[in-house]
Parts: C-alpha cells; structure tokens; sequence
C-alpha cells in the first residue's frame, strides 16, 4: 500500500517582501490589530449605558493610540461618530488655539463640506469663550441629524509626569462641564500614566468609568506572532513560547521580536522560524527597542535605576549560581551599601512593581526582553557610581553654600568613598565571576567593607574633629591670654616695686 504523501505548506516568500510588523507607529490598519476584545466591549457598554466621559489608561506603547484608532471601526454602534484628536503637543498651547485645531480636526474627520460650518477661530474664542462648545458643536449637530459625537483625546505619555499642564486642564474642566448640557457630545480619554498618576484626572472627572490597557492574554499574543507573516513564516510552538517568555505579553517587544525574526527570515531564506531562531535574534531585537527602552529608562529617577538594574543582576547571579535566596530577595544585593538604606530600597521596588516595571512579588524584572537590554546597558555598578556623584554633587553644593569645609575635610570624605568604589568595581565578583566566587555573599560584601565609613560617618568624625581642634585652640588662646596677663600684672607689680625701692633710697 502506498502511503499518502503528508501535507506540507509551501512557502513561496519574496526577497523584497515588506516586513509586516510595526514598530514606531500606531497600528491603524484593522487586520493587524490583534486582541483588546475586553477593552472594546467596556467601552461599547459604557456609551451604550449613556456614559458621558471614559477614562482609559496604561503604560506607553502599551497600544492606547492603536486601540483609540480601533474604536471607530470595532464598537458597534450606529448612532456614534468618533473623532480622534492627539492632545500632546498642546499641553503648553494656549487654550483658544487647542480649541481651533479640534474644530478643524472635526470638520476634517466628519468630512464636512468646507464652508458649511464656521471654524471658530483664536481670536473669536479669545472674545466669546464658550463659541466652540454653544455655536460650533451645536452646527456639528445639525450635520449629524440623529448621531451623537464622541471625541477621542489622547492624552500625551507621562508616567512620572503627574502634571497634565494648565492648558490641558483647563480643557478637561470646560469637557466636564460641557458634557452634561450637551446631551449628544462624548468623550473618551485615554491617558499615558498609571493610576495614581492619573489622581489629578479623577478629581476632576469624578465617578466615571476607568479601564486600563495591560498587556496581551496568550491567544492574543499568538494572534500577533503568526498572522502578519501567515503566508510566509511558520513558527514552531517553541518558537511562540520563547516570543511569549521575552515580551511578557507587551505589543510593543512582541512586534520588536518578530520585525527581527521576519527580517533575519529574509535575509537567510529560513521561513520556519525555531527556538533558536528566536535566541539569535534578541541582540538585533534590543538594538531595534532602544527608543521604547529609552523611555523605560528615562521614567526613573536615579535611585530608582539603582534598584532596577540590582533586580536584574541579582536574577542573573541567581540563575548562574542557582542562589534560592537571591532569587526571593534580589533586593540584598544592596544590603550594606552607603548609598541607599534597606528601607528605601524596599520602598523604591515597591514604586517598580507597583509601575509593572517589576513582577507582582517584585523580584524579577516583568519583562525578560528589559532584562537583558538592562544587563548590557546598565550594569549595577554604572549606576551606582552615578547615584554616587549625585550624591557628592549635593554634599559639594551644601559644603559650598556653607562655605565651612577646610580642604582636609574634602579629602576626608572623598577618600574612603573613592576607595570603596575602587574595591567594588575591582573586586566584585558580579560582573566576571572569578573561580574565588561561591556564594552571592562575598559580592555583597564588597559593597561595604567591614572598616569603611559610610559618607554621614565620614562627615560626622570629621565634625567632632574639626570642633574639637577649635575648641582645644580656643582652651589653648585662653590658656595663653590669662598667662600673658599674668606676666604683664607681674612686671608691672615689679616696676612698681622698683620705683618704690628707688624712690625710698632718695
């Protein structure tokens, strides 16, 4: 009996075949919009209940923009019009010329003949403040006969940022006004920040309806991975997985990943993409992030960067030496040190994993793709030398402001620092493991040897010092003024007795 041949996909790929994977931008196109069912149906819900203003939030890249572009298209509901505008370069305009742009933004979009409506301008708006919201909209209106409007803001990425600016505030509270009297105008926010960070946004829209955007469920995630590039790359379920495991669900490194795979794919004519391959392509994948790494990196303070990268060492020592206790807490990595205390420290991570910079337990980095991209970029000891001459900067400035440091106090201080930091770059185990290293423990040490000082030490001896110089000088001066008056009493009670002696024998 002949055996049936088994079934085999045939690829035929194009050496000039665009890459469909997007990186750097929304994605407006409908069939490469993947998931966000749950958001969508909240949103569709709301309006549908007569919800007047929504407010949704979550970290940058998290695919906000992509989802703000898939409402119109999605949410099934005929008597809505959406309008999208991006607020972010206004944060600093004036009022009136945020207001001109929406208007034009909203003829354009609505595809209003030019003419039928009046665009209000910046000087009429300066005039008669309320012309956009009581003549303009009510002119919309008239246009759209029986359908409602809904303005889509999206409000600029700030996750450390809490301040939404005078301008934008001003906005939001005119909105929050303005929606209540106009029964067919809505409004849908979507904010760069987490919760709290949107503290001042609830106060002013008070009891409305909040969801965030977090990362991909796994159905999502493999929808994103395989259907772009279905009629070229296969992936191995491995290979799914392995995607999964570097981009923890965020869009963004998911689609990072894959624009490396399909373009690796390319170049070598390899269309069955394996476990290895996804290996092989995760340096090229972090140099192709470094924007959105960027951002990571530039939305923590120093202190904050100090315990992010101490998170990612310690995972790394604690996979190499299969240190359990390392592990539970990365966080004794910097026991011991002079630069931060084991209490901010914990505060500090608690900040990170509360952001999702870290995993729920906080002792991991949340996405592995941010891990590796930190291991190379931002070793542990960089960052303490930069929390370090931050630290200086200020002991410096205060020493300045005070103008009493003599100059052997600078040398006092800075020494032991100096030598320390010596000790920890030289000597720490962390970044070459030399056969001496068995346990975490001795690279922790070095951090703080036994006999140095920490910096308040430092200044605190070289205080009881310099006060004790003085006051021994000031004992010594008093010492010597009382004998120097002794001395002259005398000679002058001799004199005396001189003079006396002389007058006598005349």
């Amino acid at each position: 009996m002949l055996s049936r041949p088994s079934a085999h996909i045939t690829m035929i790929p194009l050496p000039s075949q665009r890459n469909p994977y997007i990186i750097g931008r929304p994605i407006s196109e409908p069939e490469l919009f993947f998931g966000r069912e749950e958001e969508l149906s909240f949103i569709e819900e709301n309006l549908k209940r007569g919800e007047k203003i929504i407010l949704v939030h979550g970290q940058r890249r998290i695919g906000k923009s992509s989802l703000l572009h898939k409402i119109s298209k999605c949410v099934k509901l005929d008597n809505f019009a959406f309008v999208t505008f991006d607020l972010e370069h206004y944060s600093q305009e004036k009022i009136e010329y945020l207001l001109e742009n929406l208007a034009e933004t909203v003829i354009e979009q609505l595809e209003i003949t030019p003419g039928k409506v009046v665009i209000p301008r910046v000087k009429q708006i300066q005039e008669q403040k309320d012309i956009f919201y009581t003549k303009f909209l009510h002119q919309i209106y008239e246009y759209l006969k029986a359908t409602n409007l809904v303005l889509l803001l999206d409000e600029f990425d700030a996750l450390n940022d809490k301040s939404i600016g005078a301008t934008l505030e001003s906005l939001f509270k005119q909105l929050n006004h303005v929606v209540f009297q106009n029964k067919r105008l809505f409004v849908i926010i979507f904010a760069g920040r987490q919760t709290t960070d949107i503290s001042n946004l609830i106060e002013i829209f008070q009891n409305v309806p909040i969801v965030e955007v977090g990362l991909l469920d796994d159905e999502s995630i493999k929808q994103l991975i395989i259907k772009p590039a279905a009629n070229s790359l296969k992936y191995e379920p491995k290979a799914i997985q392995a995607i999964t495991n570097l981009s923890a669900g965020h869009p963004y490194f998911i689609q990072v990943l894959c624009f490396a795979i399909f373009n690796r794919a390319r170049e070598l004519e390899k269309w069955e993409v394996t476990e290895e391959d996804v290996e092989t392509i995760v340096d090229k994948a972090i140099e192709l992030a470094e924007a959105g790494f960027a951002w990571y990196w530039e939305a923590l303070s120093v202190r904050e960067k100090v315990v992010f990268s101490a998170v990612a060492e310690a995972q790394r020592i604690a996979i190499k030496k299969n240190d359990q206790q390392l592990e539970e807490d990365p966080l004794m990595l910097l026991e011991g040190n002079d630069v931060l205390s084991r209490y901010l420290i914990e505060e500090l991570a608690r900040e990170l994993t509360y952001k999702g910079f870290l995993n729920e337990q906080g002792n991991k980095i949340r996405i592995e793709l941010v891990h590796r991209w930190l291991l190379q970029r931002h070793p542990l000891w960089d960052e303490i030398r930069e929390l370090e001459k931050l630290d200086q900067q200020k002991v410096d400035h205060t020493s300045q402001t005070l103008n009493q440091t003599p100059q052997i106090s600078n040398q006092v201080r800075k020494e032991p620092i100096r030598q320390q930091q010596s000790s920890i770059i030289e000597n720490s185990d962390l970044n070459h493991y030399p056969q001496s290293f068995n346990h975490h423990v001795s690279a922790v040490k070095t951090l703080k040897p036994k006999n140095s000082f920490t910096k308040r030490e430092v200044w605190l001896v070289a205080g009881i010092i310099l006060l004790g110089a003085a006051a021994i000088a000031s004992f010594m001066i008093m010492i010597y003024s009382s004998k120097q008056s002794d001395r002259q009493d005398k000679a002058q009670n001799l004199i005396s007795i001189v003079i006396s002696s002389d007058s006598a024998e005349y």
